[in-house]
């Protein structure tokens, strides 16, 4: 894996002579070492990520851009409806990357850079070294986190996605409209899982300049102009609570 230089934000301090009463302050000026500081903080924190080799990540499709390092965003999505925190968070951990590299066309890895289950489990998706895939035509600059679980209440996807649609395109999308009416199990964010997001975006505003959290909704609406329910009613009461106890801005502003 290639090492790149980082602007700004992370620095580290080392006294690299014992001899010597000061510390002395050194740039680190490699992305792995962000990474690997990234999950070392976490761990400090009592939040040790599961990286992907813990969960026996596939290798991902050649091709994947590098992120420009420029994460001033973060956007929380939800797996969908046929994820639950009943079943278990690695299996639907792999279950996100084989059907993300699945998709026509193919992402080149798991769209998102984290996921965290309802147990509050904290796990690596995407190297954060390479640009996500999960907002359409706008993912520059930002941070992916998905909830494994399913936050969409009855009738939301047809209030944020389908109502504004033609006849036309209505009819070709009948059979997901008759599923949004009809299915209403659904989850509710944990509070392990409340807790565990709050820490990893605690931290990663200690890396980048975050300045702006939101749902995958909002984001999607600003960058194609398209509906979404994602991350859900419930997914976007955590984002509220979410922005005001790390002082975020909501996308836009």
């Amino acid at each position: 894996m290639t090492d790149y230089t980082i602007d700004h934000w992370t620095t580290a301090q080392t006294a690299v002579d014992s001899s010597k009463k000061d510390a002395i302050v050194i740039r680190v000026d490699d992305r792995a070492a962000t990474r690997q500081a990234i999950i070392t903080q976490l761990k400090r924190k009592g939040y040790p990520l599961i990286e992907r080799s813990s969960w026996h990540a596939q290798p991902p499709h050649p091709g994947m851009r590098e992120s420009h390092w420029d994460y001033q965003d973060i956007v929380i999505h939800h797996a969908g409806r046929s994820y639950s925190c009943g079943a278990p968070s690695i299996e639907e951990m792999r279950r996100v990357q084989a059907e993300d590299m699945g998709r026509s066309p193919p992402f080149n890895d798991a769209g998102y850079h984290y996921a965290i289950s309802c147990q509050g489990e904290i796990y690596e998706a995407r190297d954060i070294r390479f640009t996500g895939e999960h907002v359409d035509k706008g993912n520059t600059g930002k941070v992916g986190i998905v909830f494994l679980a399913n936050l969409v209440q009855v009738g939301e996807a047809y209030d944020q996605e389908y109502k504004s649609l033609s006849l036309v395109d209505k009819l070709k999308k009948l059979r997901d409209i008759a599923t949004d009416q009809v299915v209403a199990d659904h989850d509710r964010p944990t509070p392990y899982q409340i807790r565990a997001t709050e820490i990893l975006c605690e931290t990663l505003k200690e890396f980048f300049d975050i300045t702006h959290m939101g749902g995958h909704r909002e984001y999607q609406m600003l960058s194609s102009g398209k509906g979404r329910a994602c991350p859900g009613n419930l997914g976007m009461n955590v984002v509220q609570l979410l922005r005001t106890r790390l002082a975020l801005s909501p996308p836009g502003e």
